[in-house]
């Protein structure tokens, strides 16, 4: 039977490089492995970051699992009637909480002969941690923000502290004894998608399967999560750049990746950039003011073609986001970037509504 492993976690934890290289690590070791990317929007860089790296693709937008459930179970279907995989990653929206009991009991319960659920992670972004959250009241959370990321991390039972290759010994060590404060029943596992530290253990442990024993909800008013989820604009957009001049595409990337330190689109959440050329493909991130790449395929060194594929999630208006890209795009042109085929959409998510509640 096709086993199955939910990724959850705050916006910018790591979620999609972390499944990109579990299933790269999966696959080495013989087993066939297809993901599922989610989103509340289309047009997902996370989508084309696991699909130009060679992997088996499908994705829920317009919702988190938890409100798109029926269209996460068929596609789940559809995926292993198709091929069959070993297993399914799947990473829900970074902005979703609840997933024990709106996604994950459901599964074990009512769809237990369609899949094996084996792990249910829910990933701490270790950098954003020492920036942020030890400055914020998660033990007793009023603002919504705070609420939501509080309740991701004491709902879940595997507690994965990401990002590590970004922190000292004993940032580690005060992270983790943060945590192990808010969610004392949790596992807990170290990790970097980058270097790879961890991921090894952690697979092996997966493997294994973890107890999913969710019977003990944990409270949440959804009028508050509601408000948290509405504090973010989100904007998805794609558009063609030529230039007569040929362009290095890792410069561009940290030209656009600089332009969100505006004040104006408050804090950026999580800004993910896709960069495909005809020689590969390039993804960039911007979380807390830290810019990450991770490069797929060889470059060819300058080139005159490429696309653009831009996800952002901002404490803003959506509108005040769509005109920072217009902006931006005004200074790319200033570079001789002719811009092609602009398309964008942009929203604040509805209030969460699962289909189990």
């Amino acid at each position: 039977m096709t086993q199955l492993i939910i990724l959850g976690g705050f916006l910018g934890s790591g979620k999609t490089t972390f499944m990109v290289k579990a299933a790269e690590m999966l696959e080495r070791r013989g087993s066939t492995v297809s993901v599922i990317t989610n989103d509340q929007g289309d047009t997902l860089v996370d989508s084309l970051y696991a699909a130009v790296d060679g992997i088996d693709t499908r994705e829920v937008s317009g919702g988190c699992f938890c409100c798109r459930f029926p269209d996460f179970l068929e596609t789940v279907k559809a995926l292993i009637a198709d091929k069959t995989p070993d297993f399914i990653i799947a990473e829900a929206v970074g902005s979703c909480t609840d997933l024990a009991a709106t996604v994950i009991n459901p599964l074990v319960e009512f769809h237990k002969d369609t899949v094996k659920v084996i792990a249910y992670l829910t990933l701490v972004d270790g950098l954003r941690l020492q920036k942020e959250y030890l400055d914020m009241d998660l033990f007793k959370p009023l603002e919504p923000g705070e609420v939501l990321i509080s309740h991701q991390i004491r709902e879940s039972e595997v507690l994965v502290m990401s990002k590590t290759d970004l922190l000292e010994k004993d940032q580690l060590a005060s992270g983790l004894s943060f945590l192990k404060k808010l969610n004392p029943k949790a596992l807990y596992f170290l990790c970097s998608s980058h270097s790879g530290d961890g991921l090894d253990l952690l697979l092996d442990r997966c493997l294994q399967g973890f107890p999913l024993d969710f019977s003990q909800r944990v409270p949440l008013d959804y009028q508050v999560y509601a408000d948290a989820e509405a504090a973010y604009g989100w904007y998805n957009g794609s558009w063609k750049m030529e230039s007569q001049i040929d362009q290095d595409p890792m410069d561009l990337s940290f030209i656009i990746m600089e332009s969100f330190r505006n004040p104006l689109l408050g804090e950026v959440a999580h800004a993910k950039l896709f960069i495909t050329t005809p020689g590969g493909g390039l993804k960039v991130s911007f979380v807390s003011g830290h810019i990450q790449a991770d490069e797929i395929g060889l470059f060819e060194g300058k080139v005159g073609r490429m696309k653009i594929t831009l996800n952002i999630r901002s404490a803003c208006v959506p509108e005040t986001i769509e005109q920072h890209v217009l902006e931006l795009q005004k200074s790319l042109r200033d570079r001789g970037l002719q811009i092609i085929d602009y398309a964008c959409n942009s929203l604040i998510p509805s209030p969460p509504k699962p289909y189990y509640s």
